[in-house]
């Protein structure tokens, strides 16, 4: 066992804040407008990300040292560098310091006001930690943004996962990477290529963005899953299409149930009605009824009036598979090294994560209720 701490790949430094450029890579800023000027996107930051608070803290008690930018050279522009890391502090500094870009802010009098009572010069050094690529970056920031103080919400999650799987690792390596299990890896990358191919189909994903968890826990469902042809995550093979490309109107049709689209309101009111929309999608009866435009209450009420209870039946399932699972436990050890056996094992534990995350999902919702 080694006493030293592992170092981080980069080095302490400081930069001139005129030398900094907001990451246009950062998995906040949409793909749409990747290819703006700082100025704009630090606009789109400041607008959606609550730089001002930030902004606010710099003003009265200063820029902490102790939270020095992570930074990559620009490959476009010499002599400055890109912020992997801290771009809402970069956006609080570059509004505090350039009128030009405050203007451009929500309430730019608001901005005006703080910056009087901190002057900030473009020209002033900023603390950074100095990385050579962004590959040796990805360590730091991951472990920030995905089990850190400043969690990324599941959508920006699911953006940085995929990123990482596109330049070459694999998902166990991503998982490593930012300290998640890989069923949890696989199934946020299975559900950004969901969103990816509804978009392909041409149906309406803005709401599914803005709501990613939603569809995270709509995927959890096995019955929601089987309706719409998708795989557990850890049965995606990287790269293909998790949707069958005849299932196309059954993933618009949860779209819809879920989320909503221009001509109905969603069928839930909340994640913790999946469950007992998966069990209406299972029941010929309850599908036929949500296609003929009725309510999830109306949907239960046809199922039971024909003579099915999904919450008995819920039980009965729950049971069996307990009693499976501790059946097979004695003899897993002695082949434990057999693939298909991993692999099958792998498959369990992406459903108790599903199920685990969409007990979590009302739990919570509950919570805030309270």
């Amino acid at each position: 066992m080694t006493n030293s701490v592992p170092a981080s790949a980069g080095r302490l430094g400081s930069v001139p804040l005129n030398a900094l450029r907001l990451d246009p890579e950062n998995p906040r800023i949409p793909e749409s407008v990747r290819g703006e000027s700082t100025a704009d996107l630090a606009t789109m930051l400041e607008m959606g990300f609550e730089a001002y608070p930030i902004a606010q803290s710099i003003a009265e008690l200063g820029y902490f040292n102790a939270e020095p930018l992570i930074v990559v050279p620009s490959l476009l522009e010499a002599d400055a560098w890109i912020v992997t890391e801290g771009n809402r502090r970069l956006t609080a500094l570059l509004g505090l310091a350039d009128a030009s870009i405050r203007a451009g802010f929500t309430e730019p009098a608001k901005w005006d006001l703080l910056a009087a009572k901190k002057s900030i010069l473009m020209e002033a050094s900023i603390p950074v930690v100095i990385h050579d690529t962004r590959e040796t970056t990805h360590a730091e920031i991951a472990r920030v943004h995905v089990v850190g103080k400043l969690a990324w919400r599941p959508f920006m999650q699911a953006r940085y996962i995929a990123a990482r799987v596109a330049e070459g690792r694999t998902l166990q390596e991503v998982a490593d990477l930012i300290g998640i299990s890989r069923s949890k890896a696989a199934d946020l990358y299975r559900d950004q290529a969901v969103l990816a191919q509804a978009e392909e189909f041409g149906l309406e994903t803005t709401q599914v963005e803005n709501a990613f968890s939603v569809l995270t826990v709509a995927l959890s469902s096995t019955k929601i899953r089987e309706h719409v042809g998708a795989p557990l995550g850890s049965r995606l093979v990287l790269g293909e299409s998790p949707i069958p490309v005849d299932k196309s109107a059954e993933l618009a049709e949860v779209l819809g149930w879920v989320f909503g689209d221009e001509d109905h309101e969603p069928v839930i009111s909340d994640s913790r009605q999946m469950s007992q929309l998966g069990n209406v999608i299972s029941s010929e009866v309850g599908l036929a009824a949500l296609r003929q435009g009725e309510t999830l209450e109306q949907a239960k009420q046809k199922i039971s009036a024909a003579g099915m209870d999904p919450l008995e039946a819920l039980k009965r399932k729950l049971t069996a598979a307990k009693n499976s699972l501790a059946a097979a436990s004695g003899d897993v050890p002695e082949f434990a090294s057999d693939s298909d056996i991993q692999g099958l094992v792998g498959d369990i534990e992406s459903a108790v994560e599903g199920i685990r995350s969409s007990i979590d999902e009302i739990t919570y919702a509950d919570l805030e209720k309270q």
